[in-house]
């Protein structure tokens, strides 16, 4: 195969990546639109596909737009900024249509059309940048595609304008600095509802530690700032404080979330994520409920508000410690949480109780593999798997199939705009317990 190729895109699939085909082969090459006609350089021959990227665009396709950010292309985190935001939406209802179909032909079941995020950028709460040496000057920013490579930014075009403000202030620090300051990474994490921000460093050295208690004393818009590192310190509150729907009424939800937990990072399609939840839960006020993968609560305290009980499950102790001082500040009585593993949480709660009524599942892109047979053990009528990582998705479903749930509608949400990523609630319904499908012995109750 020769290392210069001319290729139509034929269409975008998951990762975000233009596909094509050269003499029978296929070829993926990013930041590419349907109808494209470019030039490429092969990168990577693997013995199905090949891997390229864009030299020139000969024809470009007429979905193409000007992307809004000038590092697009180099930046890693965004795949899709080259097509309108309708564009955008078609290419991932597409790719989330074809990757269920397979079990949509066993058994059919609806996917509805997709909840739309209300803005397409400054919507994220949350970003990580890496940190870096460019002769004497400290950078910060975003890894290139596929590299380690950093590409400096002033500021992400996603992020919320006070989490570009924290940026920007803090870069400006860094230039108020002599020589290299070995800062390897800033999480940068802030509260729409607070208007303050959160800060954890990794570095080393005096200079490091001078930096973070310096901008944390100087800076109005921090809340708190943690160093890691060999030297480990922190100042001011490690948490922000955000408001969730509630579910029982109109009167929203206050809770605090530390920095390290995990919480949706578009905060508007939060609010849509637990709404759809709690339609699909169908709560009385009698029903057992688990809900594992819970963090600090985003969806148990929504939900509690309708449950008779509901059980929170996360190894994040964190997070947990976090989630029961959240459930007492609203006085919700009828939550337990536990810092426990998925599967060993499912499978005490399974020795306990014997049944539940319904679960909730929101696992890391790993999925859930390791909780199946437990939560199946449980008996749930009904089960609400929030994914953002479909292939996995498909898997647990699968694997859910076997042990007598059936997926009846799938609800995706546009949880990340401008990249591939996709957020994703199945609703599965009991069909039908099969004992032969689990690896241990169900308790004798």
């Amino acid at each position: 195969m020769k290392n210069r190729i001319t290729i139509e895109i034929e269409k975008i699939v998951y990762g975000g990546l233009g596909m094509g085909r050269v003499e029978g082969k296929v070829v993926f090459i990013p930041f590419t639109a349907p109808g494209d006609r470019v030039t490429a350089v092969i990168l990577k021959e693997k013995k199905n596909y090949l891997e390229g990227r864009i030299q020139t665009i000969e024809r470009p396709s007429a979905k193409r737009v000007e992307p809004f950010c000038r590092f697009f292309g180099r930046c890693g985190g965004c795949q899709l900024q080259h097509l309108n935001y309708a564009d955008q939406i078609s290419v991932k209802a597409e790719i989330l249509q074809g990757s269920l179909h397979r079990l949509s032909s066993q058994h059919p079941f609806e996917i509805l059309p997709m909840i739309l995020s209300t803005q397409d950028r400054a919507y994220r709460l949350r970003a990580q940048f890496k940190g870096g040496q460019s002769g004497r000057k400290t950078i910060l920013g975003f890894l290139e595609l596929k590299s380690h490579q950093i590409v400096e930014i002033d500021q992400c075009p996603l992020l919320f304008p006070l989490a570009n403000k924290i940026l920007q202030e803090l870069k400006g620090e860094l230039r108020g600095m002599e020589g290299n300051i070995p800062l390897r990474e800033v999480e940068l994490f802030i509260s729409p509802d607070e208007d303050k921000g959160v800060l954890h460093l990794t570095g080393d050295g005096p200079k490091v530690f001078e930096l973070s208690k310096k901008y944390f004393r100087k800076s109005a818009l921090l809340k708190g700032l943690k160093l890691n590192g060999s030297r480990r310190v922190s100042w001011g509150d490690l948490r922000l404080r955000f408001l969730l729907p509630g579910l029982a009424s109109e009167k929203p939800i206050p809770v605090q979330i530390q920095t390290g937990s995990f919480f949706q990072v578009n905060p508007r399609q939060n609010e849509s994520l637990i709404r759809r939840i709690g339609d699909w839960a169908l709560l009385s006020g009698i029903e057992g409920v688990m809900d594992l993968f819970c963090g600090a609560g985003n969806l148990t305290l929504p939900l509690a508000q309708k449950a008779g009980k509901i059980w929170g499950i996360d190894s994040d102790e964190k997070a947990i410690a976090t989630a029961k001082e959240n459930a007492e500040e609203n006085g919700l009585q009828n939550v337990i949480f536990r810092a426990e593993r998925a599967g060993a949480g499912a499978f005490e709660l399974l020795k306990e109780m014997g049944r539940i009524d319904l679960a909730i599942l929101d696992p890391p892109r790993a999925g859930a593999k390791e909780v199946l047979e437990s939560l199946a053990g449980l008996g749930p009528k009904k089960i609400l798997y929030v994914s953002c990582e479909p292939p996995t998705l498909i898997r647990d479903l699968a694997r859910l199939g076997e042990l007598g749930y059936d997926v009846t509608r799938v609800q995706p949400l546009d949880m990340f705009p401008q990249t591939y990523h996709l957020e994703v609630i199945a609703e599965l319904v009991k069909t039908g317990f099969k004992e032969d499908q689990l690896n241990f012995p169900r308790p004798s109750n």
